[in-house]
């Protein structure tokens, strides 16, 4: 069984790994502890209530697949 690859940062600084969920939330790693926090950085659960708000921005901001930015593009010729 393969597991399914993510998207993930280690911060500069603290060497807290920050991955980005299927649900669009950040699972930050660092040491021992772990915690789970919303796309903006606030706290959802886990031992680890602090997390760098715009690392968690970065890694969730993921772009729309390339099919649906060639249908925006598209779109806004036709006019």
């Amino acid at each position: 069984m393969s597991e399914e690859l993510k998207p993930a940062i280690k911060h500069p600084f603290t060497r807290a790994l920050y991955e980005l969920q299927s649900d669009g939330t950040v699972r930050v790693v660092d040491g021992d502890k772990e915690g789970l926090f919303k796309r903006d950085g606030r706290w959802i659960s886990g031992e680890l209530r602090e997390a760098d708000p715009q690392l968690c921005v970065w890694i969730s901001n993921q772009p729309p697949p390339p099919e649906e930015l060639e249908s925006a593009w598209a779109l806004s010729k036709e006019q």
